[in-house]
């Protein structure tokens, strides 16, 4: 699997019939990370690859086609499951050409009803590649597909305790999108520059003024970008940052319960909620 929430989905709905490896390894931005030989050795051997989007990284994309092996599958998550009339455009940005363009946002498992559809979709796939497993594969998918359902019931109900006011996720990079429609926040970004290019000058001054006038009681990151970056934006704002967002790095350690798709998006909209003055507390009991 291309990042490790997609490892996770594919390791919930496979049981012990199927060994999952994840190309981009923990803790890593996913949308700059480089292949390295050792993932060409897994991508050799597999039988299968899912994508969120082969549009996240073109590098493992280009690796992957390069690499697999005759009769491997490649499973594009977002092109199986998410129809074009639901796509989000990111925010129009110029590559230095003149021009102006965007692209797709392809975030879309941070929305649970879509990694519903994902859970089926994989729930599919490896009933296709193992037709021996298929009835074990089926009873993963419900079994899982229940434990998301509960997420998204949770998640409404913890944003019915925040202010409407104070729905208004700012955030650094643009992963929320489809979150945001799903749950009613008003989404702002994404502060981070389309090439990932350390903010200039003039860059964290135009943050430092798009923080202030959403007026928001916090705005949001994730550790693997520049913190230091936003700790500035942070104080000249006079807004707390909260850097605790992931939509690519599973909480915890292998093992761990909350280790997983569904402990990180526990733990995203539990700092969302809480930040903006909400009550996350139908969220507990959730990861266990």
């Amino acid at each position: 699997a291309s990042i490790p929430p997609r490892a996770d989905l594919v390791r919930q709905g496979g049981g012990g019939r199927v060994e999952v490896v994840s190309v981009v390894p923990q803790g890593v931005d996913g949308h700059t990370y480089e292949p390295t030989p050792s993932d060409v050795a897994d991508l050799a051997r597999a039988d299968a690859i899912f994508f969120a989007s082969v549009d996240l990284n073109p590098s493992v994309t280009r690796t992957a086609q390069a690499n697999l092996r005759p009769g491997a599958i490649t499973v594009d998550l977002m092109a199986a499951t998410v129809p074009e009339a639901e796509v989000i455009a990111d925010r129009t940005h110029s590559h230095g050409s003149g021009g102006t363009h965007s692209h797709a946002n392809v975030h879309v498992w941070t929305d649970p009803l879509i990694a519903l559809r994902w859970v089926e979709e994989i729930r599919q796939q490896l009933s296709l590649l193992d037709p021996a497993g298929a009835e074990q594969y089926a009873t993963n998918a419900a079994a899982y597909s229940a434990r998301v359902q509960a997420l998204h019931e949770a998640t409404v109900a913890a944003t019915a305790t925040v202010p409407e006011a104070a729905r208004t996720l700012v955030v650094y990079h643009d992963s929320w999108s489809y979150f945001g429609r799903a749950y009613g926040y008003r989404v702002l970004g994404a502060l981070q520059a389309a090439d990932f290019a350390e903010p200039s000058a003039a860059e964290v001054r135009d943050m430092v003024e798009q923080v202030r006038a959403a007026g928001v009681p916090a705005f949001f990151g994730a550790a693997v970008f520049p913190t230091e970056v936003l700790q500035r934006v942070s104080e000249e704002a006079g807004v707390p940052y909260v850097a605790d967002l992931a939509d690519d790095e599973l909480p915890g350690d292998p093992g761990d319960a909350e280790h997983g798709y569904l402990g990180m998006m526990v733990a995203n909209v539990r700092h969302i909620v809480t930040s903006l003055g909400g009550d996350a507390s139908a969220l507990d009991g959730l990861v266990r």
